[in-house]
């Protein structure tokens, strides 16, 4: 039996807010023909368009056009594994970090995977935030460390800079990247070939292998479970107020059906949350969508900020009171 070529791993990392979801959106509809195999932490906020998909089985999305996503759920060598021994195997598999995450850590897991090879790690930085995120005192190493983990590094949103301080981003960005290719993109949209063109480097050493990090570097998250409709324009006062809040994504029931909700670098987005991650096979009822939302906040939290937090965000739900979950 002819032995089966690793499979290559390109790594999609960037800290929280920085397009990742919506870079691996484009590649997934892209018409790049390759079967690629997405792995991705939060299944939900990937916004598949529904004429893209053959078939919807538990934690993996099936697309017409080969394609799957799937959810690492908590444990990244299952999900490779379970690519491995896919017939046939996907031409390459795409692993999302987390936001908190080094990348170049998720790199040597993935890429070193039994059935495995690294095949370059891309980083996408927001053009609007990058250079404050790289200077604070909680988390501006973290950033940093991703961008120099990077062999392209991709600055987003530009868009939302002027022309001047376009330049001078682009020599900062070198600067932190140093071997990085840098290429600019609007919207998460990274040409494929560019993106599937990195070589990456070779496989390390056999020794320790760090799994995917939980929110650290003074970063500690929050869910919010709102038991009732949520006003937006309430949470976007309320997430507007505050500085230590750093990424906020999730789901909410409004007046307008389940809204998927997204804060970044002080931004807000609404839009409609796809029901087929949300509430498969659920009825569309006002209690099934108030049990399918939930948000996730991360931020510099101390101790005490958590429980304050969810305080002050069930002020912005219609009704009832909320679940918390808050993890260090």
């Amino acid at each position: 039996m002819t032995a089966r070529r690793p499979i290559p791993v390109t790594v999609i990392g960037g800290y929280l807010g920085a397009g990742k979801t919506t870079c691996l959106n484009h590649l997934l509809a892209a018409d790049h023909g390759l079967r690629l195999a997405v792995l991705v932490n939060d299944f939900g906020a990937v916004n598949i368009d529904a004429g893209l998909i053959a078939e919807h089985g538990g934690d993996t999305v099936a697309l017409t056009n080969g394609c799957v996503c799937c959810a690492i759920a908590d444990d990244l060598g299952a999900a490779l594994q379970a690519q491995t021994e896919r017939d046939p195997p996907p031409d390459r598999i795409v692993v999302e970090a987390s936001g908190v995450a080094d990348p170049a850590r998720v790199m040597r897991l993935a890429g070193n995977w039994p059935g495995c090879r690294p095949a370059g790690t891309a980083v996408l930085a927001d053009a609007a935030t990058v250079r404050a995120r790289a200077a604070d005192k909680f988390v501006g190493r973290l950033v940093v460390q991703q961008m120099q983990a990077a062999d392209l590094l991709a600055l987003n949103k530009l868009d939302l800079l002027a022309e001047a301080d376009v330049a001078a981003l682009r020599l900062w960005a070198q600067a932190q990247a140093g071997r990085a290719d840098l290429v600019e993109a609007r919207f998460g949209d990274i040409d494929s070939a560019r993106l599937f063109g990195l070589g990456g480097g070779p496989a390390a050493a056999s020794g320790t292998i760090d799994a995917p990090e939980a929110p650290g570097h003074g970063l500690s998250s929050v869910v919010w479970r709102p038991a009732g409709p949520v006003d937006p324009a309430a949470l976007e006062r309320l997430l507007a107020g505050r500085s230590d809040i750093h990424r906020a994504k999730g789901a909410v029931a409004t007046g307008a059906g389940l809204q998927r909700i997204d804060w970044s670098g002080g931004r807000f987005a609404l839009s409609a949350a796809p029901l087929s991650a949300s509430l498969s096979g659920a009825s569309l009822s006002g209690a099934s969508l108030s049990g399918a939302a939930r948000v996730v906040l991360v931020g510099p939290f101390g101790p005490s900020a958590g429980p304050a937090l969810l305080r002050a965000l069930d002020g912005c739900a219609a009704a009832g009171s909320a679940v918390r979950e808050t993890a260090g």
